[in-house]
Formats: C-alpha cells, structure tokens, sequence
C-alpha cells in the first residue's frame, strides 16, 4: 500500500512528554514558545514535543527538525521516527526529546514536522537576550 500523508492535529512543545505505560495516555508538562538567555550560544538542556496525526495510511518516516528563520545553518536538531498508520482514522501520537539545543544568537526559530520528506506544520520558536 502506498503511504498517504497524514493531517497534523498538534504540534506543542514543553518540558517534558510522558506516555503512561498501562493507559497510553500521554501527559504535557510546561508548555512554552520562547526561551531566554543571558549569554550566547544558549544552551538549553531540555525540550519536548508532542505530536498528534491522523489521517494517514500505510508506513512513513516522520521527521521533526529545528531551524533557524532563515535556515542559514544546518538543524539545530533532527530526529526521525517511523510511524504506520494501519487504520487512517487513528491519531497517532509521537513524542519527540532533544536535550542540550545550543542557540547561536537570538531570534526566530522554527520546528517543522514532516512525513516522507512532505512538510506537514511549523511551530514558532522565539529565542530571547534577558538582560545580565
């Protein structure tokens, strides 16, 4: 069978993302869609996202990369999963973690999904200087 693209449902970016292993129910803990610092490079040691699809069939790599707005340098972070969609009107949920992102400069960045190389959402990042 021919993979299909799936629809992305959500895109949400927090602390940490936790399936619980007798129920698969998945919990969110700090949300956020900026980050600061006082010094660059910024490294910040933790980040999780949380993302819900439906809509596909067949198997797919999913991939979600970290950008900078102008994509001048390589990903921040990349991480591919595969995923298989048995049945289109299942929501598959995939959590991905990335530890220790350094942040060259503040500014805007950008987390994009997507499957089979097809671009699917993009969250917004803001990186913030606080002041020293």
């Amino acid at each position: 069978m021919q993979a299909i693209t799936p629809y992305p449902l959500a895109l949400v970016v927090a602390d940490y993302v936790h399936r619980d292993p007798s129920t698969g129910k998945m919990t969110i803990i700090g949300t956020f869609s900026m980050i600061g610092g006082a010094e660059f490079p910024l490294v910040h040691p933790v980040m999780a996202v949380y993302a819900a699809l439906t809509d596909g069939r067949g198997k797919m790599k999913v991939k979600l990369e970290l950008i900078d707005v102008d994509e001048e340098r390589e990903p921040i972070f990349s991480q591919e999963v595969e995923a298989d969609f048995v049945d289109p009107r299942m929501i598959l949920e995939i959590n991905f973690h990335a530890t220790n992102l350094q942040f060259v400069h503040s500014g805007e960045y950008r987390l994009q999904l997507s499957a089979n190389e097809e671009f699917l959402v993009e969250r917004r990042i803001i990186v913030l200087e606080n002041d020293k």
